[in-house]
């Protein structure tokens, strides 16, 4: 009996065993940012990725970067995913001394998004945020920022993943600035409709872009934004959902009076 009792258990451990072994696992969701520098990919960025949240800073050749930080929802609820770039990142110019016009992007990125599912979804970018002189600096000088969003969805689920049209709506905000004053950057929302079979795992990239143009002597600038890209289900017509909801009762009606005018 005792043999046997043991027989059973080594039995019910290969079970279990082979089922965890053939049990398919759930592919991990790949998280990274980039930050190019007039073009030239950056290497001195620091990252920490901590579940759905990614903190990055370090210095490129011509910009600063400080509390910059990611968040999602990742893998999405049912009702909307999400991939934002938090307000905290703050990026400041390091070449005001000797002026000139210089670019700085960040690219967020996360792959195995899966809800909302369906086909089409909309895909909604929206952004905010300020420019302005870090207190100390040289004021009066001029200083021109042109910024752009964009925020991306790729089917494909590959990190950085960005592709054309119909999954490309566009920010773009412009201001300029001088003197110590904090000038707001106006950004206008964009949506477009992308196509997402069913269950199929996508990635979502966000793309921030700045563009300083200094004067000789104008001191360290700083620009902030808050930057976020929503995909959610299209939603019906109501007026679709109205006239479903009284076919029913209308075919009611229209029997009724039928069998009335056949009695």
């Amino acid at each position: 009996m005792y043999r046997f009792r043991i027989l059973m258990s080594l039995v019910a451990a290969g079970v279990i065993g082979a089922a965890t072994l053939g049990a398919p696992t759930q592919a991990r969701a790949s998280y990274a940012v980039e930050v190019f520098d007039d073009g030239v990919l950056q290497g001195g960025i620091t990252t920490i990725v901590t579940a759905n949240s990614l903190i990055f800073s370090g210095s490129t050749t011509h910009f600063s970067i400080t509390n910059g930080s990611g968040a999602s929802n990742n893998p999405g609820g049912a009702q909307s995913s999400n991939l934002s770039l938090s307000s905290n990142e703050q990026v400041s110019t390091t070449f005001g001394t000797a002026g000139g016009t210089h670019t700085i992007q960040i690219v967020l990125s996360q792959t195995g998004f899966t809800e909302p599912t369906g086909t089409p979804v909309i895909l909604t970018s929206s952004a905010g945020g300020s420019l302005g002189y870090v207190a100390g600096s040289t004021s009066g000088a001029g200083v021109t920022v042109t910024s752009s969003y964009q925020g991306f969805l790729d089917p494909t689920n590959t990190l950085f993943g960005q592709p054309g049209t119909g999954a490309t709506p566009l920010e773009s905000a412009s201001a300029s600035s001088t003197g110590v004053t904090t000038t707001p950057l106006v950004f206008k929302d964009a949506t477009a409709t992308a196509n997402v079979p069913g269950a199929t795992p996508y990635a979502l990239t966000d793309v921030l872009t700045f563009k300083f143009t200094l004067d000789a002597g104008s001191g360290q600038n700083t620009a902030n934004v808050s930057a976020s890209t929503v995909v959610s289900p299209v939603p019906e017509p109501s007026s679709l959902l109205a006239a479903l909801a009284g076919a029913p009762v209308l075919g009611l009606g229209v029997w009724m009076r039928r069998r009335r005018r056949a009695g």
